[in-house]
């Protein structure tokens, strides 16, 4: 597997890419059409949630190393890049979701599903949603065109700090919006944070998937990424167990029915693969000194992670939907993910993301 997911071979299947991304939100379509819409629904929020997460964490990362400097963003930067620029296309890619807002989110058909009534008044509505998220979008997608072309110093460490700064904010409200908010009972503090973790994670490990460095190398920026791979992967298994832990300690009911709803066999199961997955795996491995100075050994990681965390978002999404989401999952992933590669890895994204390393002396 570390042998063929790389850089080059990525953007020579641009093409197969989108035609795979065409074929499965085509399934996902008539499937809406023809038969109930909630499982198909699910399946494009799994799908949009995963790759905007991956592209959002490789627009953090790129701010922290304009502020913080060293080798290992320019390392990474071929792989990180052309998914931060991919960011406008999600302005597209969300249209789905706001067309099926009245099959996913109880509040979108019934304000009275909220809390407290001036909650669905104020925010939680259909018209707050698209508002926040068209904003939160627009935003990310000028930060990560400023980060692209502008030099180094100066200006562009003051873009990345004020980016971070909204990036944290944004990430926060589209969360709880895209994701928490499916039941609005339900409230997480650390769900934010957990966020942010698993965005950092996915671009990290997507970034080890298609080996930036030369095969051969043992040294080199490797040895950076594996540490950063390791922080991400125990600040997300924190993240994730600290809310669990903080639920069963406040025994109330709407969290408890929340992860109720997700505890049966088959739903356990697969959380349990995603933590092993995106957590257990690449910590133990990690922790062995001679992996942490292979690229191969980390490309071989990075799917494993990839992986998981789309276990982890079906296991939050598809639930109240029944089984049958988790096939629509699969196909949603298949889908916006065939796009945006085609997008970001395609002819365009080839041509803007050396443009945006030449611009800036990389």
């Amino acid at each position: 597997m570390s042998g063929v997911f790389t850089l080059g071979w990525l953007r020579e299947q641009a093409r197969a890419a989108a035609l795979l991304g065409l074929a499965a939100g085509a399934v996902l379509l008539l499937w809406a059409l023809v038969l109930p819409a909630g499982a198909p629904a699910a399946g494009w929020l799994v799908g949009i949630s995963f790759w905007i997460s991956l592209a959002l964490g490789a627009l953090a990362l790129i701010a922290i190393q304009a502020l913080t400097g060293g080798a290992w963003g320019r390392t990474l930067l071929p792989a990180l890049l052309p998914a931060a620029l991919s960011l406008p296309a999600f302005l597209i890619l969300v249209l789905p979701l706001f067309l099926a807002l009245p099959v996913l989110y109880p509040w979108a058909s019934d304000s009275g599903a909220a809390v407290h009534a001036d909650v669905a008044r104020i925010y939680l509505n259909p018209h707050g949603f698209v508002l926040r998220t068209v904003l939160a979008l627009g935003g990310w997608s000028l930060i990560a065109l400023l980060l692209a072309i502008l030099p180094e110093g100066g200006l562009r460490s003051v873009v990345a700090a004020g980016g971070l700064v909204f990036h944290l904010a944004a990430t926060t409200l589209l969360s709880l919006d895209w994701l928490l908010s499916l039941d609005p009972r339900f409230q997480s503090t650390a769900f934010g944070m957990a966020a942010l973790a698993t965005q950092l994670l996915l671009a990290l490990a997507w970034a080890a998937t298609l080996r930036p460095e030369p095969a051969g190398e043992e040294t080199g920026r490797a040895g950076d990424l594996a540490a950063m791979l390791l922080a991400a992967a125990l600040g997300v298994l924190y993240l994730g167990f600290s809310q669990y832990l903080v639920a069963w300690y406040g025994d109330l009911p709407p969290k408890a029915e929340w992860f109720l709803m997700r505890g049966g066999l088959g739903w356990t199961l697969l959380e349990a693969a995603s933590v092993t997955l995106s957590g257990l795996l690449p910590i133990g491995a990690l922790l062995v000194a001679h992996l942490r100075r292979r690229p191969a050994a980390l490309a071989r990681l990075g799917p494993c992670i990839l992986l998981g965390i789309v276990a982890h978002l079906a296991w939050i999404v598809a639930p109240p939907f029944g089984a049958e989401a988790l096939l629509a999952a699969l196909l949603g992933v298949l889908a916006v993910g065939g796009l945006w590669a085609a997008l970001a890895y395609g002819p365009i994204g080839a041509r803007l993301a050396p443009r945006g390393e030449a611009a800036r002396g990389a």
